[in-house]
């Protein structure tokens, strides 16, 4: 462990936090990464030039590093962590271990000396839409351990004066950052709220790189898992297989849609295959895909994982015993006591559950409450081609279909007028007695079984996007468009994932195409749609010509359906200036343009998006991502991928 001396800024090697030789403990720096941050190396350099001069290295450092300094030693501190200059970053091994031990690390200073870079000190902090509250200290994934472990936090403004302590503003920051206020005074010990609880606070949250919404997290659920940075989505899946060794809490599932399921029943076991590729596919697999699945509350409510809960709805295993078996051993609702166990099998994850089989409907009983609500987990049989037929495998979640009311439009009749043909749902309330169960209206009873549940989507679904961006990327014959990865990637970084990836055709034997690729945070409901295609203009015979519309994605208009029409007027690329299209407003604006495929420059188009405007320069400024100009891009591109 490098600590910084606060007099000269000048590095020393540690055995660790405890290290008798750290006299008086030491302070930590919290703070967002800048364009010019002072490196170890860096560090060491100026170290050596000062070495052997009347120089302090401290008084050449960056001002974020001199300032950090001088405020710890104001406070009586000799030494200081601060992560962009004491840790070599040029050591796999260091770096490393400097990740499993941070969460330590914080919980042993001293105190915690939290930078907002975007907070004047003359803020209006408990004002809705103020510096405070929009600080992009908030947003990011390594901060919560950083908000969460130490005992002491100093929050300092952009001009290092001090704002307040974590335990001062502990109320507000339960509303900024959705961490419970007594969590932050210390009343209640983290460790004590169950997975699916400290999840929903790193839903909020993100990262620049995929694999640290996991390994910002292993402190915060006391896991130890090496580090293995190109993994990608795998990261989370594995942090998720370390908590389930050390825990039983089934709140690790508790995430997702939920339904009340009145007027629903299940639909037909094989048109649940129709939910894949789409946003609900997500909620198909036992284990999350990232933190921000777990972003909704269900039914609004908090989850508990019942035998954990200090005051649950109803205590699991009861107290007192009700009733014993003829062998004298005690029973619950649903006959032997016993807990919920889960194994990660090359099969699925083998799973110990009360389950629940009433009218089509398969549930697993979570062993959660909302406080009012027991949850179950809605299972539907898998319909994989190479199946184990001895071992029963589900997905989760299941499609269901409203029923009319009696006398409403479409009641006596085949047609879904007024109402959704289906939906997806994960989550359901299963009543507030775990001894009278309630599905669908109707009392239930459970027993304890053995299922298989498929844990993720494969690998060629975890970090790859669907059919239609491949079939995109095809060049024989060649496509009309083709949506580069870096692209696909700058948008995934925004937190707007590929989703529903539609096509209807390729353009072979004159055949139009009809596209569209629609970028989701299903979570924050902020999106872009891209619709694609060609028009065959049979009045000239000519080659199909390209068309195309950018539609942006909020809450406002989540639930329309898209309009996959086009005007030749407007929505031709050809008679756009310079191939080039503003779409949105002064709120959200996307700028679609296009190049031409150095590949097959006459038949394809390469697609390019700009997001701009307030809420989108907004979303960019907390993910700490750019999406350069079509012209930055096409610097160095071979000669014909001209406009």
């Amino acid at each position: 462990m490098w600590l910084l001396s606060t007099d000269r800024a000048e590095l020393r090697a540690f055995s660790g936090p405890e290290d008798p030789e750290i006299l008086g403990g030491y302070a930590i720096l919290s703070h967002t990464w800048g364009k010019d941050e002072q490196t170890f190396k860096d560090t060491q350099a100026l170290y050596a030039q000062c070495k052997g001069t009347d120089k302090n290295p401290r008084d050449l450092s960056t001002r974020k590093v001199r300032e950090s300094c001088v405020l710890a030693e104001h406070h009586g501190f000799r030494w200081i962590w601060n992560d962009t200059c004491c840790i070599d970053k040029r050591n796999s091994t260091e770096l490393s271990e400097a990740i499993k031990s941070m969460f330590r690390w914080y919980s042993l200073a001293e105190v915690c000396f939290a930078h907002l870079v975007d907070v004047p000190s003359d803020c209006d902090l408990r004002a809705r839409g103020s510096a405070f509250w929009n600080a992009r200290w908030h947003t990011r994934g390594w901060t919560l351990q950083e908000l969460i472990a130490p005992s002491l936090v100093v929050f300092v403004s952009q001009d290092w004066q001090r704002i307040g302590t974590k335990t001062e503003l502990a109320q507000l920051l339960e509303k900024v950052t959705g961490v419970w206020a007594k969590v932050l005074t210390g009343e209640v010990h983290y460790t004590s709220l169950c997975v699916a609880r400290r999840m929903l606070w790193a839903s909020r949250r993100s990262t620049k790189r995929i694999e640290d919404e996991a390994y910002c997290l292993m402190g915060l659920f006391d896991v130890h898992m090496p580090t293995i940075y190109g993994e990608g989505r795998n990261a989370f899946q594995r942090l998720q297989h370390e908590i389930m060794k050390q825990s039983f809490d089934t709140s690790l599932f508790a995430w997702g849609r939920c339904n009340s399921l009145k007027n629903m029943e299940p639909v037909e076991p094989d048109e649940n295959r129709r939910f894949f590729n789409t946003p609900s596919e997500e909620g198909m697999y036992a284990l999350a895909r990232s933190p921000k699945s777990f972003s909704t509350r269900p039914f609004g409510r908090f989850v508990r994982y019942t035998p954990a809960a200090k005051s649950p709805t109803q205590r699991y295993p009861p107290d007192p015993i009700r009733e014993f078996d003829p062998e004298g051993r005690p029973l619950g609702p649903f006959g032997p006591i016993k807990l919920p166990r889960f194994l990660s099998t090359s099969y699925g994850l083998e799973c110990h559950f009360p389950i629940i089989e009433s009218d089509g409907l398969t549930v697993a009983v979570l062993l959660c409450d909302t406080g009012s609500d027991h949850l179950g987990l809605l299972l539907h049989p898998s319909s994989d081609r190479v199946q184990d037929r001895s071992r029963k495998k589900y997905y989760t979640g299941c499609g269901l279909r409203k029923q009319p009311s009696p006398g409403a439009p479409g009641s006596n009749s085949n047609s879904s007028c007024g109402y959704p043909r289906r939906e997806f749902a994960r989550l359901i309330s299963l009543g507030d007695d775990y001894w009278n169960l309630h599905l669908n209206g109707k009392a239930v009873t459970a027993e304890w079984r053995d299922v298989f549940i498929a844990e993720g989507p494969p690998p060629a679904r975890r970090d790859v996007p669907p059919t239609l961006y491949s079939a995109l990327h095809s060049t024989a014959p060649a496509p009309p468009f083709r949506i580069p990865s870096a692209l696909v990637m700058r948008l995934t970084a925004l937190g707007m994932e590929p989703r529903r990836m539609r096509m209807e055709s390729m353009p072979a034997d004159r055949k139009p195409l009809l596209a569209s690729a629609t970028f989701e945070d299903a979570g924050a409901r902020e999106g872009v749609r891209l619709v694609l295609g060609t028009c065959l203009q049979p009045q000239d015979r000519g080659p199909p010509m390209h068309w195309a519309k950018a539609v942006q994605r909020w809450s406002a208009n989540w639930s329309q359906w898209p309009n996959y029409d086009h005007d030749c007027m407007e929505d031709h690329v050809d008679g756009w200036p310079d191939l080039t299209k503003d779409f949105g407003d002064g709120e959200r604006a996307i700028r679609l343009s296009f190049w031409r495929c150095s590949l097959n420059p006459a038949h394809t188009l390469v697609v390019h998006i700009e997001l701009g405007g307030r809420l989108y320069d907004a979303l960019k400024d907390q993910r700490g991502v750019a999406f350069p100009s079509r012209e930055d891009v096409r610097l160095g591109m071979p000669p014909n991928s001209g406009p």
